[in-house]
């Protein structure tokens, strides 16, 4: 009797020093799941938001895409206070230290926007531009603050002007057009967008914890443990942005989201009492889904520029006010701003300790 019980305990004391070391290990049940923890349809949505980065974008009809020359003269033009007449430049509003964005709730150029400055950050994957996805093209995108009378302002003559009367300017331009700049205003402004969109191309976000632990889960056949870059919180909330809270259904692909228009959940003015009119001013709130690489990073969110926090951004989409319970609940919240702030390289400082109420 005493031996049997000896030998529980022995067996008892080797099972708690094996977890120990697990634990002291990293490698719990917990924490080395099977895949087969997440559903199918979840392991398939979660490799569907990658790989990162993909191929480089280049556009074919552009002499200066992908060429370090109209890159380089591209990125000169976004820098310079000389393209518009108001000594505004292109990183005014789209600051590099600030992602590309600007920080504030809307654009300011000469005078305030009525919608928010999006990052470029991976413009060149898009399929539309602005907001409202009223270009096509990016060369045509980059030309559209350059000529909005809120913004910079400048006109086809003035910015033809200045690249025929700097001789560094119009040498670089014949280079990667093959010609100097001839008499046609509207030519040239064009190829003044093309050389913006050859730099804008280049704009990518950094590969994210994110994309590391969804490589691992691709390449190992095992759920990847959770840690302090993608820690437990942000797996939580990854399973329900592929799942319940249905937020893959738009933030879709290795962007996370599907350039697609859809009835905004949050509405605002142009002015007193009139509605954005949205995508081709048809039907009012309907806005193209901005991807979410680097979203911690580029607040205030939405078109309006009316949530200050990820926690507010999340909220409209994740608790309509006639179902109750809500969708999700504070906690799940929490959960799916975690997430979110995987998708950064260099997210700032953490605010998911906060209420999402």
């Amino acid at each position: 009797m005493r031996r049997s019980l000896a030998a529980a305990a022995g067996a008892l004391l080797a099972g708690a020093v094996l977890v120990a070391l697990l634990v002291l290990a990293g490698n719990t049940p917990a924490a080395a799941t099977d895949a087969a923890a997440l559903t199918p349809s979840e392991r398939a949505a979660i490799l569907a938001l990658g790989p990162w980065p993909p191929a480089p974008v280049r556009d074919a009809a552009n002499p200066a895409s992908g060429s370090p020359e109209g890159i380089a003269f591209g990125e000169a033009l976004f820098h310079s206070p000389r393209l518009s007449p108001t000594g505004l430049r292109c990183a005014s509003c789209h600051e590099p230290w600030r992602h590309f964005a600007d920080g504030r709730v809307v654009a300011q150029g000469v005078a305030a926007g009525s919608r928010n400055t999006p990052s470029l950050l991976d413009a060149a994957r898009h399929r539309r531009y602005g907001w409202d996805g009223a270009r096509d093209q990016l060369w045509q995108q980059s030309l559209r603050p350059l000529q909005d009378p809120r913004e910079m302002p400048a006109d086809a003559a003035q910015v033809a002007a200045l690249i025929r009367s700097d001789a560094a300017l119009s040498a670089r331009h014949a280079r990667i057009f093959g010609a100097p700049p001839g008499t046609d205003d509207e030519r040239v402004l064009r190829e003044v967008g093309l050389a913006l969109s050859a730099y804008v191309e280049t704009l990518a976000t950094p590969r994210a914890p994110f994309d590391d632990w969804r490589d691992r889960l691709a390449g190992a056949g095992i759920e990847p443990a959770t840690s302090d870059a993608f820690p437990a919180a942000a797996r939580r909330g990854l399973r329900l942005f592929v799942g319940r809270a249905g937020c893959s259904a738009c933030h879709a692909g290795p962007t996370l989201g599907d350039d697609a228009f859809h009835v905004s959940l949050v509405h605002s003015m142009t002015a007193p009492g009139v509605l954005d009119p949205g995508h081709a001013g048809e039907p009012a709130n309907r806005f193209r889904t901005p991807g979410l690489r680097d979203v911690a990073a580029t607040g205030p969110w939405f078109h309006d520029g009316s949530a200050a926090r990820l926690c507010d951004a999340v909220q409209p989409h994740a608790a309509d006010p006639g179902l109750e319970p809500p969708l999700l609940t504070a906690l799940e919240r929490r959960d799916l701003v975690a997430f979110l702030r995987t998708l950064s390289a260099d997210p700032p400082a953490d605010e998911s300790s906060r209420a999402c109420d």
